[in-house]
């Protein structure tokens, strides 16, 4: 899997198919489920505008000859139907954010006017648009089809609000579509999606979530997610280098790719880490504390990382955001193998404090004090071990995100059979770029050390 940004996706040119959900003949109904924690968060950021830009993901993938737009069509329709998220809009009413359910077999497919003979930055151009208009935070369901059409091989590409996904599930999207294509394909009009696994609903598991009623106070973890936030006076941990802006300024969000480590550079790096107790997750985040503390940070970092919480088998192969999130503290010593060590056990304790959901910790302590949208984060995911994961690089699977704004730097490493890889967004200011290129030279510098 090929982890990029929509201004970096290189799409090689053809003929763009789109298609949006179209919901006309689809009388939804106010569910009782509420938006999940993560939803709810995400979705206040519409604040009191109905078209505000959506923070999407998109997945995209190759298969071999030209598109077959009935195929395309019918698989699209399948994976709408499979994952009960999809089924969801979202409404503000009286101040409220409200879930408004629709039946699946309501919801139809409009298809765009093919766009011919784009090249690539057309065809980047043309679906940066599309996916901006047909992925809103609020309103019917929001999600894009579009379809690269070639003789010798073609590209389907689709977005979706990241209310209804979460990157695990582009990995999940991109297999499921995948199938049901291919299925179409070799059975028009009598495919039975059902011949795929079984996916549980996203809607079901905010259900669960909202009528969780356990007692956390008194739970081993919240000590020390409370000692946590009292050292840092309630606020979100934030990029221990200077990005440029004061609180509540924002710019232009920045991308970074690059890999860190090729597939030689991350078995030697790997059997490091594992001769001094640590993952390959916690060698990255001790490298990058390291680093920025050789730039001139101090000797901790604090860092929040999401964790997926598809801890039972209905949920594995399930559309949704089931995310939630840690707190670490890595602590830098003289020589970057005895932070090794250390973080090693410290990210394995830490991990444990994500069986706490993050609203009964904001509870306890009263609420965060943000001092910025954005939150200084360093997300990992291993994608060989997602569904799909063997065919990511014969299809040439992408994950693609927006681009917006920022306000603090926010990583995102990734782990395929080709090594490490890393993409960074941070504020698009003159200091930001020079703090974050020389942190990316002294992380580089700081992991070949270790190797």
């Amino acid at each position: 899997m090929r982890v990029t940004t929509i201004d970096r996706f290189t799409p090689v040119g053809g003929t763009l198919h789109t298609w949006s959900v179209n919901s006309s003949d689809s009388t939804p109904v106010v569910s009782a489920v509420p938006p999940s924690f993560n939803q709810s968060f995400h979705l206040a950021s519409a604040g009191d505008s109905d078209d505000a830009p959506s923070t999407w993901l998109a997945a995209s993938f190759d298969i071999d000859g030209p598109i077959d737009l009935k195929a395309m069509e019918q698989a699209y329709a399948m994976l709408i139907a499979r994952h009960g998220t999809l089924h969801s809009g979202f409404t503000r009413e009286n101040g409220a954010i409200v879930r408004r359910l629709h039946d699946p077999a309501t919801l139809g497919l409009d298809a765009a006017a093919p766009v011919v003979g784009l090249d690539s930055d057309g065809l980047r151009t043309h679906l940066w648009d599309a996916l901006n208009t047909s992925c809103p935070m609020l309103g019917p369901p929001s999600y894009l089809l579009a379809a690269v059409d070639r003789s010798d091989r073609s590209t389907i590409i689709c977005g979706f609000d990241h209310a209804h996904v979460d990157a695990y599930s582009m990995a999940i999207v991109i297999d499921d579509l995948h199938q049901l294509y291919e299925g179409c394909l070799a059975e028009p009009g009598g495919f039975c999606p059902r011949r795929l696994p079984q996916a549980g609903s996203f809607v079901d598991y905010c259900a669960a979530e909202a009528d969780d009623d356990r007692d956390y106070r008194t739970h081993p973890a919240m000590a020390r997610w409370l000692e946590f936030f009292e050292r840092h006076r309630n606020t979100p941990p934030s990029f221990p280098l200077d990005l440029g802006l004061a609180p509540g300024e924002q710019a232009p969000q920045a991308v970074d790719l690059r890999q860190v480590l090729d597939r030689t550079g991350l078995d030697a790096f790997e059997r490091v880490c594992r001769e001094n107790g640590a993952s390959v997750f916690a060698g990255v985040l001790a490298a990058m504390a390291q680093a920025a503390h050789n730039l001139g940070a101090g000797r901790e970092m604090s860092v929040l990382f999401p964790m997926h919480t598809r801890r039972s088998r209905l949920w594995q192969n399930a559309v949704g955001w089931f995310t939630t999130n840690a707190p670490l503290t890595v602590r830098c010593a003289d020589d970057v193998l005895d932070t090794l060590a250390a973080t090693g056990p410290a990210l394995r304790s830490a991990v444990a404090l994500g069986e706490i959901p993050v609203p009964h910790v904001l509870e306890a302590i009263g609420g965060l004090t943000c001092l910025r949208n954005d939150i200084f984060m360093v997300s990992y995911i291993d994608y060989r071990r997602l569904p799909g994961a063997a065919a990511h690089a014969t299809i040439d699977a992408h994950h693609i995100s927006n681009v917006t704004t920022a306000d603090d730097a926010q990583f995102w490493v990734s782990r395929t059979d080709d090594g490490v890889a890393l993409r960074s967004r941070y504020p698009d200011t003159p200091t930001a770029h020079t703090q974050l290129g020389a942190f990316f030279a002294e992380l580089e510098f700081v992991v070949r050390s270790i190797i």
